[in-house]
Order: C-alpha cells, then structure tokens, then sequence
C-alpha cells in the first residue's frame, strides 16, 4: 500500500464527519427526488402511526356499553345514508375494518413510492462516486500504481463505492424514519398515559446506548472486514493474471493454499463481526422484550382500575409491538452506518490524494510546431528518498536526432524515459523539450506529442481496430489502415476473417508476441508524434520477425526524436547517439563506431553478445 495511503489511515477523521462529507459529495443532482422520498417516507410513517386506533375501537365497541367517540358517530349518520351497513355496532366495526384496510393500502403505496425514489437515488450516488474514483486513480502517477495492488484499487472502486448507498438507503433513511415513528409512537403513548410514555421513553434511550456502545467495535471490524476482502480480491487479480505461469510450474495447489490462507483471514474478520452484531440485535432484542412486558403490566394495572378502556391496551401493546421495528432499525442503521464509514474511509483515502504530477498554474500547451529537442540539465531522481536512480544527468538530445540508452539493468534507462514521459518528476534539475521545463507545459499536450511502444505490449479486451485507434480516437479508417501497412501489421491482419474488427482478447492474447507488437507500433504509427520512446521493442522475437520490426522501426523514427532504451546492442548500431549509463550517471555517448574504440562499458557489453554462448541476463 503507498504510505501516503497508510498516513491517511492513522488520521482518519470522525464517523459523522466522514458520513456528512460523503454525502454532501454524492448527493448534487439528488437533493429533488430524496427530498420527496424522504416526504413520502415521513407520511407513510404516519399512516403507519394510525393502523391500531381502528383495533382500539373496535374492541371498545365491543366491552364498553354507550356510544363510540363523536367524529365516529358523525361519520356512521353520513355513511348510512349511501351504503347498507346495518345496525349501529356492525356498522361501526364495518367503518373500522374499512379504515384499516385504507389505512393499510395508503401507507403501502406511498411506502413504494418512497422506497423507489430513494433506493434509485442512492445508486445514481453510487454510479457518481464510482466514476470519481476511477477517474482519480487513472490520473495518479505510476509511483501510486506501483505501491498499490490492482486488485486494492479495484476493491476500492467496485465495492467500497457502495458505502454511499449503504449510508444513505441503510444509514440515514431508515434513520429519519424510525426517528419519526419513534417520536409518533411517544407522544401517543404519553398522551395515553404519561407514566407508560416516561417507560417507553427509557427503553428507547437504554437501546440507544447500548447501540452506542457498540459503534467504536463495530467500526474498527468494519474497517479489517473491508482490507482482508481487498487482500482477497488482490490475491485473485495477481493468480489469475500470471495463470500460464502457476500452471506452468504446476504450482495450483500452492496458490489455492495462498488463496485459502487470505481468505480464512477474512472469513475470521467476517466471523467477528457477525458475533458481534448478532450480541448487540440480541441484546436490543432482550431489553426490548423486558420493556414490553412492563409496559403490559402497567397497562393491565390501569385497565383493571378503570383508568383506561380494554381498547387502550390494545393500543398500547400495538404501540409497544410497534416500537421494536424503528428501535431495531436504529440498531442495524448504526451497524450499517459504521461498515458505511470504513469503505467511506477508503474511498476518501483515494480522493483526498492529490496527484503528485498535476498541471503547475503557470503550464501552458505545447504549439503546433514542435521541434521535439530534449535537453537533461543537472537531472537527478531517486524513486525513495534513500535512493538514487539518477545522479546529475545532464544531456541534449537534437530534434530529429535518434538516441539509445544502453547500460546494465537498475542503470537508470526506463527511467530517464519515465521522466521523459513525465511519469515522475526530477528531485533536482530539470527537463526541457524544445527550451520549456516540461513542468511549464500542460501534461495532457506533452504527452500528446509523445509516442511510447513499451517492451511488453498494453494490448485491451477490443477488437484489433479499437486497439490501434486507442492513440487517437477520431482517426478515419483511411488513416488506420495507413498506420497498419507503415507497422508492418497489414497482412496478419488482413488475412483474419474480419480483419480490424477482429477480437483480440484480454491483453491480445489471441495475437502471437510478434503480432502484439506490430500493434503496439501502428499505434505510435498513428498518434504521428514528434518523440517516440521505444522500450526494447524487440525482446522476445525471433530473428525474422525481430527483422521486420526494426525495418518497421525504421520507418517510424524517420524525421522524429527517437529514445530507444536497449539492451540488445546489434539493434542501436545505426543510433545517432548511443549513450552508455551505469548506476544512475552518464558514462559514456558516442555512435556506435566511436564508442568501440574506447576501452569502456560499451565496447565490453558489445564483446560479450558477440560471444554466442553468452545470455542476455549475463551481459545485463
């Protein structure tokens, strides 16, 4: 994990303030159709609110001799006259029953209504914040993706995003509502009798510390819950990235141990939370239900001493049955908020990284007429603090000019070409192309004018066309073609039943590595940059294909400042300069011709490939 990453960890800021944070973030664009969810929401709480009165008169109607309440009576003279409800008693249970059902049927509806506009609110959050993330990883430099798993930021994009809708749908909703029915049920209660109301109020306040009790465990779990299911998800993306390779050296069984060891750890952290939200439902549960029995008791007492009807208890007991819903709801809310507020956490984590390559405020774009000269002065780098990968560079490289970088691996080549590239920026010195610090130039018109075909080819799930068009997106089909026949890459590809629309597979795996590479090259083929960066494009062929390529190449450097990063030093023979590193510094530069007559690294690495018997690995 990046330690930038882990420093945010340790100051993470409070629960509340995150979940504020996170929704303030999300909830643009949805403040209409939560607002009338919400509104909704609160009406059917109070339609709910209403369901036991209709069972309290009736059972009045039934115990106690003497008319029902005036408003029903009322209502009984208006309906008598339009519908056949009999006499005065069946008529009134007929009103009651009738009232119930309505009753029912409204807080069902508006509860739909309701639940539809907020549950899609949330996941138009959800799809909002997931874009953000994924747009902010993609633009962190390579130092981030370097100390970062793929399965980590994939996690964190896929399901820690979640964490919005959690909180809203699971979290504050719920919430509102339950605090709602809660306040309804108290007052009515009260109003009924102010003694079972102060007993209703206390439960309700002892559940509630009980929940708070739990917040401070439950989140910290949440939290562990959250990392070991990425460290699953990372072991996944790493086993099954390099499958040729576990099963080529038969090492199933050893990876499925690998997997079975991180998953058994968040199956633990899994198993832990659970126990512990179980403990406190069925705690709520416990006291819930001690709380219930006192409030009948009470309610009985004052029944059997004439203070309230045998209807009131019915609607005490459906008020106390009643309040166990939003009390439990509150307990899986503060659950469910906490779990919310880990991955809320991790998604903040992301967001709150600044890249560290980013556009200074006086950047400008490059013209149209770049040149394409790159100038190193007095360039040092270090990818830690306590290392040096580059120490003082200082080197002009003309427009138009092409230059390989050759050395021993670590010697610093790849990186000179990152910062190029403005992967990274130097610790000391700076970069210019054509006079400009490249910090003064925007990054997307520096790279813009920048081709790179790496030494491992970053081929996409799409079709061949899609794959070579991915330098520029608007180029016709005219310009594509071109691009193929200059990459050497129009035979194989004509010859495929359905040539440029042809599928690929993910990363080309259905190309061989010659093919790969013939696409990778039609793509800097097709951006027509002023500087083209070749990292050792031609590692892995055979000698034919590795011909045809560098014929290729050939054509591709004509007329444009070239960076070929080699180790295979037959291939930088016809370089205009060839410069030599070693431990982060320039050693040596010179043509081919001039560099062999020196008694330096050159001329030694050069004697070595000249030998057959010698590897690549041994002379790197």
């Amino acid at each position: 994990m990046d330690p930038s990453v882990e420093a945010a960890r340790v100051a993470r800021p409070g629960a509340f303030r995150t979940a504020a944070r996170l929704l303030a973030l999300c909830m643009k664009g949805e403040i209409w159709p939560s607002t009338l969810g919400m509104v909704l929401m609160i009406a059917g709480s109070g339609l709910g609110l209403l369901q036991p009165w209709p069972l309290k008169f009736i059972v009045d109607s039934l115990t106690i001799k003497g008319p029902p309440p005036g408003f029903i009576v009322s209502t009984l003279r208006v309906l008598s006259r339009a519908l056949p409800i009999g006499n005065h008693k069946m008529g009134l249970i007929v009103l009651l029953c009738a009232a119930l059902l309505l009753i029912s049927l409204a807080s069902a509806a508006v509860t739909v209504l309701s639940t539809w506009l907020l549950i899609s609110s949330g996941l138009r959050m959800v799809f909002k914040l997931r874009c953000r993330v994924f747009e902010h990883i993609q633009r962190q430099p390579p130092a981030f993706h370097d100390a970062t798993t793929v399965g980590d930021s994939l996690y964190r994009i896929t399901w820690d995003t979640y964490s919005v809708q959690s909180l809203f749908n699971a979290g504050l909703v719920p919430a509102i509502s339950s605090s709602v029915t809660l306040a309804g049920i108290a007052v009515v209660m009260v109003g009924q009798d102010w003694s079972i109301g102060v007993v209703a109020l206390v439960i309700g306040g002892l559940l509630l510390i009980l929940v708070q009790r739990l917040e401070k465990p439950t989140t910290n779990l949440s939290t562990r819950v959250h990392e070991n299911e990425s460290r699953v998800s990372t072991r996944v993306e790493q086993t099954l990235t390099g499958i040729r390779a576990v099963q080529a050296f038969g090492r199933e069984n050893y990876e499925a141990n690998r997997f079975a060891q991180q998953a058994n750890e968040s199956l633990k952290a899994n198993l832990r939370l659970t126990l512990l939200q179980t403990a406190g439902q069925s705690g709520v549960a416990a006291l819930f239900a001690g709380g219930t029995a006192v409030v009948i008791w009470m309610t009985a007492r004052r029944v059997l001493h004439g203070e309230l009807t045998p209807g009131d208890i019915v609607l005490m007991v459906g008020y106390t049955a009643m309040l166990f819903k939003p009390l439990e709801t509150l307990s899986y809310t503060a659950t469910s908020i906490q779990g919310a507020v880990a991955g809320a956490h991790r998604v903040f984590e992301i967001l709150d990284r600044d890249p560290v390559i980013r556009n200074s405020p006086t950047a400008r774009p490059l013209g149209a007429g770049v040149a394409g000269m790159i100038e190193f002065d007095q360039v040092s780098f270090g990818y830690r603090a306590d290392q040096s990968a580059l120490c003082q560079v200082k080197l002009m490289i003309p427009a138009g000019s092409s230059v390989a970088m050759v050395g021993p691996s670590g010697a610093g080549k790849t990186t000179m070409a990152s910062l190029i590239m403005r992967f990274y920026d130097p610790v000391a010195g700076r970069i210019l192309l054509d006079g400009r610090d490249l910090r003064e130039i925007t990054i997307e018109s520096l790279r813009r004018h920048i081709a790179i075909v790496p030494q491992e080819p970053v081929l996409f799930d799409a079709s061949i066309g899609e794959n070579i068009a991915y330098s520029r997106p608007d180029a016709t089909p005219e310009q594509l073609h071109a691009a193929a026949r200059s990459a050497g890459a129009w035979d194989f590809i004509s010859a495929m039943p359905r040539g440029f629309d042809t599928p690929i597979g993910e990363r080309g795996v259905m190309l061989s590595g010659g093919q790969r590479q013939r696409i990778s090259l039609a793509r800097a083929f097709l951006k027509d940059a002023k500087v083209i960066v070749l990292d050792e494009p031609t590692t892995g062929l055979d000698a034919q294909t590795e011909a045809d390529l560098l014929a290729a190449l050939k054509r591709l450097m004509a007329g444009r400042t070239t960076i070929v990063i080699a180790h295979h030093l037959h291939t930088v023979r016809y370089m205009d300069q060839i410069i030599v590193l070693q431990q982060g510094q320039v050693i040596q530069s010179g043509t081919h011709e001039q560099l062999l007559v020196q008694d330096g690294l050159y001329r030694h690495l050069y004697d070595l490939q000249s030998q057959p018997h010698r590897t690549t690995a041994e002379v790197s």
